[in-house]
């Protein structure tokens, strides 16, 4: 799915997959949010590059949003791609070391994979043709959790992981916001708040959930606002 030019969402409920996957294609290659889970999720993402003339080995860079399972679990393919894997540094003794708590919840074995380079929140990485990637420290969901600001197209488009999203209500004709997930073993409550906080400080077009739908527009800010309320109550 187009977002602009020259961002794709490649994965997501769209593609029948869990998690939303993100693709920014520059000058010279793509760059990636998250990368999926397992090989059905990995061949989907493949298979939308390609609808796209594009191919999974012109990723050079991965930027994980954190180490949980539906998000870094085809962290081994990265690597054998020799694309870059990138993650917080709380993350990175969980993607080569192994993931306990991801094993238990999704009921698979962690493939540990080898960390490239540890970002810091404020790093920018600055791709020929003149986009963008800004790192923005947000733990709560997780210690690591970290979200994404992507500048291209004359647009800013939030990358925010599993800090939340928003899900359908039937028979109604609409939907609302849920908090990511609570009961990690590092879910830490005042920092989620804080990272809500601070993603609500941040002027952007469009809104990219790490499930679920986007948002463009007007509705982007309601939806950030909303998750702040939520998580005071």
């Amino acid at each position: 799915m187009k977002i602009t030019e020259h961002l794709l969402k490649i994965s997501g409920v769209e593609y029948e997959t869990n998690s939303n996957c993100y693709a920014l294609v520059y000058d010279g290659g793509i760059a990636l949010i998250d990368c999926g889970y397992e090989t059905k999720q990995w061949e989907t993402m493949c298979r939308v590059l390609n609808q796209w003339d594009l191919d999974i080995s012109d990723v050079t860079h991965v930027f994980l949003t954190h180490a949980h399972f539906d998000h870094g679990g085809n962290a081994r393919r990265v690597n054998e791609l020799g694309a870059k894997l990138l993650t917080s540094q709380s993350d990175v003794r969980l993607i080569e070391e192994g993931n306990p708590e991801s094993e238990r919840l999704f009921g698979s074995p962690w493939i540990p994979a080898k960390v490239d380079q540890v970002l810091h929140d404020g790093d920018r990485f600055p791709f020929p043709g003149g986009s963008c990637i800004t790192v923005l420290a947000t733990p709560g969901h997780s210690a690591g959790s970290l979200s994404f600001l992507i500048e291209t197209d004359h647009v800013r488009a939030l990358c925010t992981g599993d800090m939340f999203w928003t899900v359908p209500r039937p028979p109604l004709d609409a939907v609302s916001v849920e908090l990511g997930f609570m009961g990690s073993e590092d879910f830490n409550l005042k920092d989620f708040r804080d990272s809500l906080e601070k993603l609500a400080k941040i002027p952007c077009d469009i809104l990219l959930p790490g499930h679920y739908y986007f948002y463009r527009g007007t509705r982007v800010q309601e939806v950030i606002e909303e998750a702040l309320d939520l998580s005071r109550r």
